[in-house]
């Protein structure tokens, strides 16, 4: 009785503060995403890291740039600084999770490959052979971190992983412990990762590698009983890392926020369940950090610099989440996959601008539509807010939460994003191809 109880004030709260919700009136999009890039590949494609090379303008267009993409001052030289696929994963062909890191995982990814400028196959690394296997980035894509999975099936399965750069050299390895995230210097954090069909292994501390891959600290679980070593996270300027310890199925959660070195700066308990199926946290260094768990309901909290819960709303829908701080380190946006955009205050946590979809659930706990775009990936580009639907790119006025642009690629593929060099490329995995957007005005 007192849970029902409890559920229902949660609910008439998330009412009350949300019901005069500042709603942007959208109306028709202004712009148009212009397409300036194309490339074609023989099978699927789940992902793709750009790395940039100067070329000529005629080398470009053989290598899938359009003649709108360059400028006029880039066509009297004759040279043009461009992005191009240097690390491509392939598709397994099965059946992809909503859950978008998921396809980066040996079930879905059958092999890595490395190229060059040239799109010559210079190194592939083949994944789950004998073991499951998780792929990670750092922040900005400098390694690739591989690592291995306890599996319910087959035999010889082992801990461990490897980082590589993004030429396919293997950096250095581990074997005793899970690898679960890789800064742009090479710092590592490890942990104990159980099957991957279940709950963590109670118990499990994290420890921290350097770029050399010496083990230089270990924090410590602070109640082995109840938690494991669930998640972590760098920042994007690697100096500093989010750690959760949880049991991810049940109350609560412990975020440690810890320098690269392992020095910890704050813990912070919190009475949710956090997962990875739940949403995303992000850090801006001396600022805090921002997340979303599952409290009653979908919440975003945000944490001060010095470890102060400064505020935790519940959010009006379900789904998985989204958040990121934006670049001004005012203001932090959030999303649902069922149809949600917001911009907070960072300060206050008050709403400053909301979009939901016509297809939206209304109230939490509500399911969305079969086949609806869901809102899935989340990104800040300028003064624009770049939304994966699915199978369509949504790109928002950040100040004002009003749609700018619309590309819809059907609903017989999936998408997925990689921003690179002020560009907005598509990863269109049934048409077999990625495309590079530009926002074009008027």
């Amino acid at each position: 009785m007192k849970q029902v109880f409890l559920a229902i004030i949660i609910a008439l709260m998330t009412v009350g503060l949300y019901g005069q919700e500042p709603v942007v009136d959208q109306g028709e999009p202004k712009v148009k995403l212009k397409v300036v890039y194309e490339k074609s590949f023989d099978e699927e494609i789940l992902d793709v890291i750009f790395d940039t090379a100067t070329v000529s303008i005629e080398e470009a267009k053989q290598m899938g740039w359009k003649e709108e993409a360059f400028t006029e001052e880039e066509k009297a030289k004759g040279k043009v600084s461009i992005s191009y696929p240097r690390v491509v994963f392939v598709s397994r062909g099965r059946r992809l999770s909503w859950l978008p890191d998921e396809r980066r995982g040996s079930y879905r990814t059958k092999e890595i490959e490395f190229h060059d400028k040239n799109a010559k196959i210079i190194n592939k690394l083949i994944l789950g052979r004998k073991t499951s296997q998780q792929v990670f980035f750092s922040p900005n894509k400098k390694y690739i971190l591989v690592n291995r999975l306890l599996s319910e099936w087959g035999s010889g399965y082992s801990l461990g992983g490897a980082v590589y750069e993004r030429i396919g050299k293997k950096i250095w390895e581990i074997d005793e412990l899970t690898p679960m995230a890789v800064s742009d210097e090479g710092y590592v954090i490890a942990g104990h990762v159980d099957w991957m069909n279940g709950p963590p292994t109670r118990g499990g501390d994290f420890y921290v590698y350097d770029p050399q891959g010496a083990r230089i600290a270990t924090i410590v679980n602070p109640d082995k009983r109840r938690l494991a070593s669930l998640l972590a996270n760098f920042s994007k300027d690697g100096n500093y890392a989010l750690l959760c310890f949880s049991p991810e199925e049940a109350q609560p959660a412990v975020f440690v926020l810890i320098a690269k070195e392992g020095k910890i700066l704050w813990k912070k308990e919190i009475a949710c369940i956090y997962s990875r199926w739940v949403g995303e946290t992000d850090i801006f260094p001396q600022k805090g950090v921002i997340g979303c768990i599952y409290k009653g309901g979908l919440q975003l909290f945000y944490i001060d610099w010095t470890g102060n819960l400064r505020w935790l709303i519940p959010l009006t829908a379900s789904g998985y989440a989204c958040c990121r701080f934006a670049q001004d380190g005012k203001r932090v946006y959030a999303s649902s996959s069922k149809g949600y955009l917001w911009c907070f205050d960072l300060k206050t946590g008050k709403v400053i601008w909301r979009h939901k979809e016509p297809w939206s659930p209304p109230v939490e706990g509500k399911r969305g539509v079969p086949g609806a775009p869901e809102f899935l990936e989340l990104y800040e580009l300028g003064q624009n807010i770049v939304v994966n639907a699915t199978y369509k790119v949504l790109v928002f006025d950040s100040k004002t939460g009003k749609l700018v642009a619309e590309s819809d690629y059907g609903k017989d593929t999936r998408i997925f994003l990689s921003l690179h060099n002020g560009r907005i490329f598509v990863i269109d995995v049934k048409g077999k191809r990625v495309l590079g957007l530009e926002v074009e005005e008027g």
